[in-house]
């Protein structure tokens, strides 16, 4: 607030040195305002940088507290407000997030054995999915084909505004985890190296959880006792 004041004040001051016909009230209204806008660019940048600082001192605790859960595989966002975590001694799956580095963090923990399906969506087309065989249909929905969804022709088919690995597990309160590697308020093209490496990582993860529902699976096939 006292940083908008001093450019306003400033703004202020430099049309008063245009309105007024003395030279020399006008040089010091000028120097007034000018030293003004001075003085508010300054306190902008040093708020900044205390902002910036502050940020990236809470990201490190927040991405220090992620780090601490027992883990073998991980990945945590940008922003340190989520991550995605695979711990194989205990074979259990986490999905980590918070909505604001100030609050607490949300764990939702989810064995091996409970996790069903696994798909990679962009901008809610499904492009690969892996299921448990002994599971009729998906229970994401309708399984949409990006080929199909769009003509190769068509500009949106080469631009991709958000990128998610959505995940079904054994949990009636929260069956479908997200875990969202990409979302862009503007589309951008699948040339980009952010949408690239966005689309690695998401392939790599979801390769993963397609290994663990296949070995699970057989878990599941009833056992027929013959008599």
């Amino acid at each position: 607030m006292k940083t908008f004041f001093l450019f306003f004040l400033g703004m202020i001051y430099l049309l008063l040195a245009k309105s007024v016909e003395t030279a020399t009230f006008s040089n010091v209204y000028f120097l007034i305002g000018l030293g003004l806008l001075i003085a508010g660019v300054i306190r902008y940048v040093k708020e900044r940088y205390i902002y910036f600082n502050e940020l990236n001192e809470m990201k490190e605790v927040s991405e220090e507290e992620l780090m601490a859960i027992p883990h073998t595989h991980c990945i945590i966002s940008n922003d340190c407000l989520s991550a995605l975590l695979l711990n194989e001694p205990s074979n259990t799956l986490f999905l980590v997030s918070r909505e604001d580095l100030e609050e607490e963090l949300i764990k939702k923990e989810i064995p091996f054995n409970k996790i069903y399906e696994v798909a990679i969506v962009e901008d809610e087309m499904y492009i690969a999915r892996t299921s448990n065989n002994l599971i009729s249909g998906s229970l994401l929905g309708e399984d949409m084909d990006m080929e199909e969804g769009l003509d190769e022709e068509d500009p949106e088919y080469n631009t991709v505004s958000q990128l998610t690995l959505k995940i079904v597990a054994d949990n009636l309160s929260d069956p479908i985890l997200e875990y969202v590697f990409m979302d862009n308020s503007d589309p951008i093209s699948r040339e980009e190296d952010e949408y690239q490496e966005a689309l690695e990582l998401c392939e790599d993860w979801f390769k993963k959880i397609s290994v663990i529902i296949k070995r699970y699976e057989l878990e599941r096939v009833p056992i027929r006792h013959w008599q």
